[in-house]
């Protein structure tokens, strides 16, 4: 738990100190041409499981796509072109948090409404086994991580409702994974 919580304190800190304003009262500028979006969010922590009833603390970084043309917000263009992502969670009350890393599709639906889906991998610091009633056995380290999002742009801001699993899709003896729900902010560049 303290290794993961270093390293997303780190990773938050980082990341909230590469944005800096151009000067007093402007927007925010990207502190990278690479960096596209910076998110925060708060999670109820594996939902009607056995670790329910606490929250995460969520803090993203999402990249500019590999390739494609970004303002192209056809649907094959899209699916052809998403950016990357690294994040961490940290549960407040010292259940499993975790960093990830992956890919994300953002896809307008009309207007400033939108949906998201994300798949990558993480590293949680949670149980492999089931050694204790209240803590989840995941049954390997890494686990797969996936997203879906709905949500509604407003200005530089992006404001969405998100659903979020972890498992290891049956690769380890235990699999009883983590869902988590909740909203997450995010500021454009």
């Amino acid at each position: 738990m303290r290794k993961t919580l270093f390293l997303t304190a780190g990773l938050l800190m980082a990341s909230s100190g590469l944005v800096h304003a151009a000067d007093y009262g402007s927007a925010l500028s990207s502190p990278s041409p690479f960096i596209s979006e910076l998110r925060m969010g708060v999670l109820a922590h594996d939902v009607d499981r056995r670790e329910q009833g606490s929250i995460d603390i969520q803090g993203e970084v999402l990249f500019s796509p590999l390739w494609g043309d970004a303002e192209d917000k056809s649907f094959l263009n899209v699916l052809l072109t998403p950016r990357p992502h690294i994040g961490g969670s940290v549960n407040t009350a010292g259940d499993t948090s975790y960093g990830y890393v992956g890919l994300s599709w953002l896809y307008p639906i009309w207007g400033p409404v939108f949906i998201e889906a994300s798949f990558g991998g993480a590293v949680h610091d949670g149980n492999l086994k089931d050694t204790d009633p209240k803590r989840e056995p995941l049954g390997t380290r890494a686990l797969f991580r996936e997203t879906a999002s709905i949500g509604f742009d407003y200005d530089n801001y992006r404001f969405m409702l998100t659903v979020e699993h972890l498992s290891n899709a049956g690769l380890g003896t235990w699999n009883h994974g983590l869902t988590h729900v909740g909203g997450r902010v995010g500021y454009k560049f």
